[in-house]
């Protein structure tokens, strides 16, 4: 098969490899369409703790399985792939909290993912994956999207987004959109953005934003205050990685206010300093929010499938598996709010 193989940082190499074996009661997809995250390009650039060369990367994937030794699966049965692999056994996974997972593995970080033309997915044993049937209707494009959507769905349920609430999204690239969306979906009133970049501004507005603000804005407390008549907002999510929480952040939140730490940030803004008494008195919550389960990968594809969330309209760049680099390069330069990789 084809695949696009990471040897080391900044060393990509198109070329032919050997087809995985279709796993024990597992399947054989063969994949159709792999969407370009931000994290593929940071583990081309700068590696990741969790990565081991050479690796196919590529976690948001969908395709058609073209060999199963599954009894829930058959071959020509259209697929999304959850990323995660889980053991089923340990206390997070019994609970539903598969992405905590102790012996969590994830396609296209610890073993191979979907920037080749198949990928093998063991559905039971030691560690296991998850697929969800794609209805007729649904395009693979579309598909690719049931991954960063669940990732949604895993921090607005843990701040606990509901009707009514005022949203504030850090951030308006592909995820930062999404949760604009899922957001409205849940029943947000208000929802409000930050972003530096002119061009993503005016782009947040056809996904649901209210009001969007530009990072450098000096009165941008103020300003978030005036939006929401003085009260502050419900919910801050941190869905960018060049942005970390503060006092600035702090004060935005009316009382009761939660807050989601949705992406991973550099060091230099990782570190909190924070007035406890204000989180106390005005009973702030601060919680994390990593990857998503395979129960909310189904979710995420049930909300894509109702038409309610127009995903397929983010995508800005679409690029054949020979030519990845250029999905690559948009997606670093911030000329392409989100590339895919048909096949």
């Amino acid at each position: 098969m084809k695949a696009a193989i990471l040897l080391e940082p900044n060393k990509f190499e198109i070329k032919e490899t050997f087809t995985p074996p279709c796993p024990t009661k597992g399947v054989l997809v063969k994949v159709k369409a792999c969407g370009i995250c931000s994290s593929d390009i940071k583990m081309v650039t700068k590696g990741h703790r969790a990565l081991v060369y050479p690796r196919i990367l590529g976690h948001e994937i969908s395709g058609v399985v073209a060999e199963s030794r599954s009894k829930d699966f058959k071959e020509g049965d259209r697929v999304q792939v959850a990323p995660g692999l889980r053991c089923g056994l340990c206390v997070q996974c019994r609970e539903g909290a598969d992405n905590q997972c102790k012996h969590r593995e994830i396609l296209g970080f610890t073993r191979d993912g979907g920037f080749a033309e198949y990928v093998a997915i063991p559905l039971a044993g030691r560690l296991f994956g998850a697929l969800t049937l794609l209805s007729a209707n649904l395009s693979y494009e579309s598909a690719t999207f049931a991954e960063p959507v669940a990732c949604c769905i895993n921090a607005q349920n843990r701040v606990n987004i509901k009707e009514g609430d005022a949203v504030m999204i850090v951030g308006a690239g592909t995820l930062g959109l999404l949760h604009s969306m899922t957001a409205r979906l849940r029943g947000a009133e208000t929802i409000l953005m930050i972003e530096p970049d002119t061009l993503r501004r005016k782009i947040a507005y056809d996904f649901g934003a209210d009001r969007v603000f530009d990072s450098a804005d000096e009165n941008l407390c103020q300003s978030v205050m005036d939006e929401t008549d003085e009260t502050g907002v419900d919910v801050i999510i941190f869905a960018c990685s060049q942005a970390g929480l503060n006092k600035k952040f702090i004060n935005m939140l009316a009382s009761g206010g939660r807050i989601s730490i949705f992406s991973g940030i550099p060091s230099q803004l990782s570190k909190l300093i924070l007035d406890s008494n204000f989180i106390h008195y005005k009973e702030i919550t601060i919680t994390g929010a990593y990857g998503c389960s395979a129960g909310q990968n189904r979710e995420a594809i049930e909300l894509i499938s109702s038409k309610n969330l127009p995903v397929a309209d983010i995508i800005t760049c679409r690029v054949s598996l020979d030519n990845i680099y250029k999905g690559f390069e948009q997606t670093s330069s911030k000329e392409s709010i989100k590339s895919i990789v048909e096949f």
